[in-house]
């Protein structure tokens, strides 16, 4: 394993983000996907800079969308109007991510400018599907100007060529006035909604509008033609050939028509570059023109003809997902996956709130509050005398001992004060509480007589340490069962930070699963390298084995070798292959005489 320390480990950077986010992240398996609650990422256990970059840009994505998304919105049946309203909601996201979080940005520009290095993110071009010219116009160019996004400018550039030659240039006018209102004026994903059915309204209604413009032009056209055969009924057959050239533009087929034709009040082409002859913004091109394009982009009407506009908006609206491209942060979860092969035996759970009894923790609490003062008393006792300032005399200093000055007649210069004190324990300490299936059990004591099991015991200790440990100045208690649910995730029974009183119907756990210590370790050792406190203790209470032991050792040697102490207190079973701090408890009567002892040494070791 590359990489033996904690500090900088794909699980537990996940977790940290995850958590500054607000939302729960977990990490195993082969896949990355979000269930509107909770992320997943893979169980990625490399060092390489590339899949990280990418895992915290979708990381920051999907939370931005837990964090704003309505998840219960519904777009109907039209896959262009979802996948557009998805490309504007994804940039309001992300611009309301960073006004809290500035470094979201920098994060997911990064994965952007990756993707167009590698080829993954692309302008659209002209032969490609309306529907994936539009949505492609959209998603970049918003990007590019909201999200400062600016290595997508190219791209902007020449999927906006595409666009030109496919939508009515007035159409284009009028979408980037309408995307100018995001961000400012999108306040969630309902008014993303609005604007893309706005959009999708006003694209109709050009399409309209040009169909209508190509009937009045071929109404013009065949009118014209009675008038050029008349023409040429009344041509006087001896004409000359220089009156035959003079009467040429009658004799000329309507659908032959040149740029420069006057015989009606429209003109059926652009003049193009012809001098005598300037463009008029208000003609209303009839033909196809491949250099529509070429247009100044403040031209406000429309010079692009679209010869069949209501096949268009007909393929526009009937766009299925194979026409568009990917949504950039799906094809991101694809990237993450990893094969079978690849796939660490890591997973970091996700922490669950537990059922909560307030009856139940309240008879508890009553329960060990007496056992649990007397903890207190103790470690404090203990604490104070490590940590009292004492009075040292020096031969210099800025403060006298009265009482010493008459000693100086003797020779007795050692007359300052000076105080020296020992530090406090400034310790965050994790316990991690086995609730496994095996801790209902009824067990029996040294004569054979049922006794009980030890889950009630567990609960007991567990609960009069974490009273005991956040009364005294500079420790930092939190508690965890586990599993939770499932093997994939675990009880938050006690946050760093939370009071005890206020989480006592937490301490209400049934015994239930198996025993995924390597999991619950992960999720613990994460909780504690988000303490501010420089000294942290991972305490595993478990009358088990693990279910994967050599996981689980290998963890906790990384445990120490990020400097987290680890200890172990065995149920009925001996640990010290596990941890090389442990005790076994065999009689349940010694669990908090023996958990007392073992406290004291964690507080006071090192």
């Amino acid at each position: 394993m590359k990489n033996r320390t904690l500090h900088n480990a794909f699980p537990i950077v996940a977790a940290a983000i995850g958590n500054r986010f607000g939302v729960k992240v977990s990490v195993g398996g082969e896949q990355a996907y979000t269930d509107g609650k909770s992320i997943q990422l893979p169980a990625y256990e490399g060092d390489d800079p590339d899949y990280q970059d990418v895992a915290w840009g979708l990381l920051a994505h999907e939370a931005a969308h837990i964090r704003y998304s309505d998840f219960t919105l519904r777009y109907g049946h039209s896959v262009l109007r979802r996948r557009l309203c998805n490309a504007i909601e994804d940039v309001r996201i992300e611009h309301e991510l960073a006004k809290d979080f500035p470094g979201t940005r920098l994060t997911i520009r990064t994965v952007i400018e990756k993707m167009i290095a590698k080829g993954d993110f692309v302008a659209s071009r002209i032969d490609e599907h309306p529907a994936n010219i539009l949505y492609s116009y959209v998603l970049k160019s918003l990007r590019a100007s909201v999200l400062g996004q600016s290595a997508l400018r190219p791209l902007v550039e020449e999927t906006e060529i595409a666009l030109k030659a496919t939508f009515p240039n007035g159409a284009v006018t009028r979408l980037k006035g309408l995307l100018s209102e995001v961000p400012e004026g999108l306040q969630s994903e309902s008014d993303c909604l609005h604007l893309t059915d706005r959009i999708l309204t006003m694209i109709e209604e050009a399409f309209e509008q040009q169909r209508q413009r190509n009937q009045a032009q071929q109404s013009e056209n065949e009118e014209g033609s009675p008038e050029s055969d008349d023409a040429d009924q009344d041509a006087d057959s001896e004409d000359s050939d220089d009156s035959n050239d003079q009467d040429s533009q009658d004799e000329v087929e309507p659908d032959e028509r040149l740029p420069n034709d006057t015989d009606d009040n429209t003109s059926s082409e652009p003049a193009g570059n012809d001098d005598s002859n300037p463009k008029n913004p208000d003609d209303e091109p009839t033909t196809p023109s491949d250099s529509s394009t070429s247009d100044p982009q403040g031209e406000d009407e429309e010079n692009t003809e679209i010869a069949d506009p209501i096949g268009i908006l007909q393929t526009l609206l009937s766009a299925e997902d194979a026409d568009i491209e990917q949504d950039i942060f799906e094809s991101l979860k694809s990237a993450l996956s990893l094969t079978a092969e690849n796939v660490s035996e890591l997973l970091m759970p996700s922490g669950l709130e537990p059922p909560m009894d307030e009856r139940a923790g309240a008879i508890l609490l009553r329960k060990v509050q007496g056992e649990s003062g007397k903890i207190r008393a103790a470690l404090q006792g203990i604490v104070q005398s490590q940590t009292l300032s004492r009075t040292q005399h020096a031969c210099r200093g800025r403060r006298l001992d009265g009482k010493r000055l008459h000693r100086l007649p003797l020779g007795e210069i050692r007359v300052f004060q000076r105080q020296q004190a020992k530090a406090a324990p400034n310790t965050a300490i994790h316990l991690l509480l086995d609730k496994s299936e095996s801790m209902g059990y009824q067990v029996t004591d040294s004569q054979g007589q049922p006794i009980g099991s030890r889950m009630p015991i567990a609960l007991e200790a567990t609960l009069a340490l974490a009273l005991a440990f956040e009364e005294i100045p500079g420790v930092n208690p939190g508690v965890t069962a586990f599993p939770g649910r499932q093997d994939d995730s675990v009880y938050r029974l006690l946050e760093h930070g939370q009071r005890v009183n206020a989480r006592t119907g937490a301490f209400s756990v049934a015994a239930a699963g198996s025993t995924p210590m390597t999991e619950a370790i992960w999720f613990g050792v994460a909780s504690l390298l988000r303490c501010r406190e420089p000294r942290k203790v991972l305490m595993v209470m478990t009358d088990g084995q693990p279910n994967e032991s050599l996981s689980t050792l290998e963890l906790l040697q990384r445990c120490r070798d990020s400097g987290i102490e680890t200890v172990g207190v065995g149920l009925g079973l001996d640990v010290s292959h596990l941890f090389p701090v442990a005790i076994t408890i065999n009689d349940l009567s010694e669990l908090r005489a023996q958990l007392f002892e073992l406290s004291k040494a964690v507080l006071l070791a090192a």
